[in-house]
């Protein structure tokens, strides 16, 4: 076998390899933020409960997503930014951002248009929420779309609200594992609803 046969299949092999590592982060990065979002949602205000009204304290809740971040993956908050530790999946700073829809509106459709731009403070701005004027008894649905700094419009799949949610939204942007191959860039959501 030439030398360069054998450079294509490592070429190859590293692709591959590359390919499973962005699947596995991707996993990863979604189950620790939607672990992170359902504890948040506990933190319902009590003085409103007793009273009937039920409704999110905002600052407890990511206090206890801070808190559950660095527990299971071990990032700490910085702002708007996840800075990871040696034993986290990833390993440059994850951007998010939050967004609560309360009881007012979670039966309607939630469309949010992010920007990520990788030299901003606050990586991954969001541009606007629109809320739909049609009443789906059901739940709304939660739509993101991303636009990236190369002027890419990413869309994620709707999610269905089913009560009045905490939205989180996570962008990675890793560098490449090799420089012959490309980063890892792909956003996460999570929407949890209250945990009344």
């Amino acid at each position: 076998m030439s030398i360069s046969a054998m450079l294509l299949f490592l070429l190859f092999g590293l692709v591959v390899f590359d390919a499973d590592l962005a699947m596995h982060k991707k996993l990863e990065v979604k189950s620790l933020l939607e672990l992170a979002n359902h504890d948040a949602t506990f933190a319902v205000n009590q003085a409103l409960k007793t009273e009937g009204i039920i409704d999110l304290n905002l600052d407890e809740a990511m206090d206890r997503f801070e808190r559950r971040m660095e527990e299971n993956g071990g990032y700490s908050r910085q702002g708007a930014l996840l800075q990871p530790s040696r034993e986290s999946v990833t390993s440059d700073p994850l951007s998010f951002t939050y967004y609560y829809i309360d009881f007012q509106h979670w039966q309607r459709d939630v469309s949010f248009s992010l920007r990520y731009d990788e030299d901003q403070v606050h990586n991954l701005q969001l541009i606007h929420a629109e809320h739909g004027d049609i009443m789906r008894p059901e739940g709304g649905y939660v739509e993101v779309e991303i636009t990236t700094e190369d002027g890419e419009i990413l869309q994620l799949s709707p999610k269905r609200m089913v009560g009045p949610s905490l939205v989180v939204v996570a962008y990675v942007d890793e560098q490449p594992f090799t420089p012959l191959l490309s980063g890892h860039a792909f956003p996460v959501v999570s929407v949890e609803e209250l945990k009344w």
